[in-house]
């Protein structure tokens, strides 16, 4: 197996449990309790998701083992809002651009 792919497939799952992470934590709060707004874009982005089949995993190639669940966690990331998504439309797009483009060669 090539190095660079699984170092890149390593790179994407940090990137999007990161995502995952941070889409989650400001759901409840000891002091103010539930942040009703984000639990509403949370549910959502799940159903949108959900509904409409987007897979962001599916579409890396990350094969998931539980149905409906790569569009559930797809839609917790689209519900960080269109500048997020935009953000990790970039960084796959970077690393697949990285992928294709071939070293020039010596000499």
């Amino acid at each position: 197996m090539d190095t660079m792919l699984d170092f890149t497939h390593l790179a994407l799952v940090a990137f999007l449990v990161e995502a995952l992470i941070q889409a989650l934590k400001p759901i409840y709060d000891k002091e103010n309790g539930w942040n009703r707004d984000k639990v509403i874009s949370i549910v959502v982005g799940i159903l949108v998701c959900v509904v409409t089949n987007v897979d962001l995993f599916a579409e890396l190639g990350f094969v998931v083992a539980v149905p409906y669940l790569g569009s559930v966690l797809t839609g917790v990331i689209a519900s960080r809002g269109s500048n997020f998504v935009h953000d990790i439309l970039k960084f796959v797009q970077g690393k697949a651009q990285a992928e294709t483009t071939e070293p020039a060669g010596v000499g």
